[in-house]
Formats: structure tokens, C-alpha cells, sequence
């Protein structure tokens, strides 16, 4: 996925989730929100370092992005407990509507 792609998915997706989240849907709300995490958490340190460098201001260096999510992300993975469950328990509730 070209990182430009990856950028505007997740802004579109942070963007869904505040919307729905305002409509009164917050259990959805919180599964986008977990499915953005478990997108970060998942992607290869090529594409972090693009990321890195296409959203870099001007007074900051790539590098000092990159190790940013780089520690943003090793936060995620310690939280994951805590915010899987919000994409699991959506997803089980969507199975019995079904």
C-alpha cells in the first residue's frame, strides 16, 4: 500500500469513528478505534519510517517522528488488553444481530 493510501485510511478511519462515536454508536466508536490501533501495531518498520516522513512538520527531523510512533506503538502493544477488548466485544455483538 503506498503510504500516501495508508495516511488518508487512517484519517478517514479516526475521522468515522469520531463521527459515529457523535451519532450514539460508542461501542462501534471504540472498534474503529481498535481497528486503527491493530493496523499500527501491524505495520513494517518500512512503512513506518514513510509515515514518518510524510507527516513530519517542518521543525522536527524524520527521525524524531519516527522513534515518536515508534514509542506510541510499543504503548499500543503494552495496552492491547485493554483496548482488543473493544473490537471484540463488537464484533461478538454483531454475530448475534446477524
Amino acid at each position: 500500500m503506498v503510504t500516501d493510501d495508508v495516511v488518508k485510511y487512517h484519517v478517514l478511519e479516526a475521522l468515522h469513528a469520531g463521527v459515529v462515536e457523535m451519532s450514539g454508536d460508542k461501542e462501534l466508536a471504540h472498534s474503529l478505534r481498535a481497528e486503527t490501533k491493530m493496523r499500527l501495531i501491524s505495520m513494517s518498520e518500512e512503512d513506518l519510517w514513510e509515515l514518518a516522513r510524510v507527516t513530519c512538520p517542518p521543525h522536527k527531523t524524520f527521525e524524531q517522528v519516527y522513534v515518536s510512533f515508534k514509542e506510541e506503538i510499543d504503548e499500543l502493544k503494552v495496552s492491547s488488553s485493554e483496548w482488543m477488548k473493544d473490537l471484540e466485544s463488537y464484533d461478538s455483538i454483531q454475530g448475534e444481530e446477524r
